[in-house]
């Protein structure tokens, strides 16, 4: 099978998460307004508990599958055998997270008035597993997942604007939260019968199997906890009005990193395979190429987001949400660590095959992250559930590097220094643009639109005045793929 360059597969993936952010960008603005910041709290509450459930659900495999499948994904039949079985142990485990949920509502009965949002955001647990999209990931199909999210979040829009116009209709809403994952998951079901054929099939090794996908596991559960502890410590303390204005800085924050992750997602299947071949250069130049992408947008993302939060939230959020800039600001700050650890994490220990170095920095994180959290978010709130989300961000990317070092792996091998330097220089220019921005326009949400673009503008032209290579080989690129588009026309 031939498959497309890491570049293009890229492109396309940060088109959709882009895609994914412009559409959040469209409608949260009205669904901020019209449902409420008690309901939007509601929803995002639950939501803290239903990512628990869907983790233990999918088992670790979405990671460990693609890494384990991108070694046979040319024979069909061996990958549909593999696939299948971790497929097949999926389905038991989403089971057992299903009852576990149902248990959990049952007992503890504050969570008993919220039983409408609880059953409709349990469809996340079952159809992320049903949908198996990580087998769209091992086939790099970013074409198909592509206009598969343009498709849906259209459908979202069309739901939202025509459904829902009061705060009594926050049901649809929470339905509209997990859509992307019930209705991609149903289509998915047809789709990846063209790479693989998915049938319910016995496990041979039963435990062994659980042993290798429990550092996958653990992993993903622990990132849960310091990433999602904060809302769930939030909403116990000081109920659903402080998680709905926490959520409204959290929902920025996740726009912006969903494009990151967009980028080291589609590399994972290629660095496994140049590992299983053992084309290490190849491997370390392509975690060179990430490592500089990520610091070119990482950076002025932080910068962009700490300079103009307060506008930014109120032409997102609205008015409501006057309380929530500073807790944008700190999150700003663990983006960039959230980043350079997503690299670390993902696109280095995975196919080198450190998962427990993995393992034990996001248990060490969820640990810190949970006992820091009480004291914090009890005094501070929603500022101090933000504070500790930056220091479990940091603590996953030191322990990575200390790794790196007792392994001989030169982190300043992968960091092309130039590409450091050009960075700093363009966000510089964003933080001189900000105060000419800032007596240029006369409202809030002049000074968020007129910012962003401006910013943009000068970070980039400052790249290009630096000649950054990244910057010039992407400008260069553009003609050739124009001319080769006529060519074949």
């Amino acid at each position: 099978m031939k498959y497309t360059s890491v570049k293009q597969n890229a492109i396309l993936n940060v088109i959709r998460s882009l895609l994914a952010v412009l559409f959040p960008i469209i409608t949260y603005p009205y669904a901020a307004r019209v449902v409420g910041v008690v309901n939007i709290g509601k929803v995002n509450y639950i939501a803290s508990f239903i990512a628990y459930f869907t983790i233990f659900a999918m088992f670790g495999i979405d990671t460990f599958g693609v890494r384990e499948c991108a070694s046979v994904r040319d024979d069909r039949e061996q990958a549909s055998v593999l696939a299948s079985r971790l497929w097949s142990y999926s389905l038991l485990t989403t089971v057992i997270s299903l009852i576990g949920l149902g248990l959990l509502t049952f007992i503890y009965i504050p969570l008993h008035s919220y039983i409408p949002v609880i059953l409709i955001q349990s469809l996340m647990v079952v159809f992320t597993t049903v949908g198996a999209d990580w087998i769209n990931v091992v086939y790099e199909d970013y074409t198909y997942t592509t206009l598969r999210g343009i498709t849906i979040n259209i459908i979202n829009m069309v739901i939202l604007f025509v459904f829902v116009h009061r705060p009594e209709d926050y049901l649809i809403y929470a339905f509209l939260t997990v859509s992307s994952v019930v209705l991609g998951g149903i289509v998915n079901i047809f789709r990846i019968r063209k790479f693989v054929t998915l049938r319910l099939a016995s496990i041979p090794d039963f435990r062994e199997t659980t042993r290798r996908l429990m550092p996958f596991l653990v992993n993903d559960m622990s990132i849960a906890v310091y990433v999602g502890m904060d809302m769930t410590i939030l909403g116990i303390m000081h109920g659903d009005y402080r998680v709905g204005v926490y959520s409204a800085a959290v929902k920025i924050y996740t726009m912006v990193k969903t494009v990151f992750i967009a980028i080291f997602s589609v590399t994972l299947a290629r660095l496994s395979a140049h590992i299983a071949a053992g084309e290490r250069e190849k491997f370390r130049k392509l975690v060179s190429g990430v490592t500089s992408v990520f610091m070119i947008l990482a950076f002025p993302a932080m910068m962009g987001l700490i300079l103009y939060a307060g506008p930014v939230i109120l032409l997102i959020a609205g008015p409501e949400y006057y309380e929530s800039p500073m807790s944008l600001r700190l999150l700003a700050v663990a983006l960039v660590f959230a980043a350079f650890g997503g690299i670390a994490t993902r696109c280095a220990n995975v196919p080198l095959g450190f998962e427990r170095v993995n393992t034990f920095a996001t248990i060490f994180a969820a640990i810190e992250n949970t006992i820091l959290n009480i004291p914090m978010i009890y005094f501070y709130r929603e500022t101090g559930a933000a504070i500790t989300t930056i220091l479990a961000e940091l603590s996953v990317l030191i322990i990575c590097m200390i790794n790196f070092r007792r392994n001989g792996l030169k982190w300043r091998s992968v960091v092309a220094v130039r590409d450091l330097r050009d960075t700093f220089c363009g966000v510089a220019g964003i933080a001189v643009l900000y105060p000419v921005v800032r007596h240029l326009c006369s409202s809030d949400i002049a000074v968020a639109i007129v910012g962003i673009i401006l910013s943009v503008i000068v970070y980039f032209g400052i790249l290009l005045l630096m000649r950054n290579e990244i910057m010039l080989d992407s400008i260069r690129k553009v003609p050739d793929r124009l001319f080769e588009s006529n060519k074949g026309s």
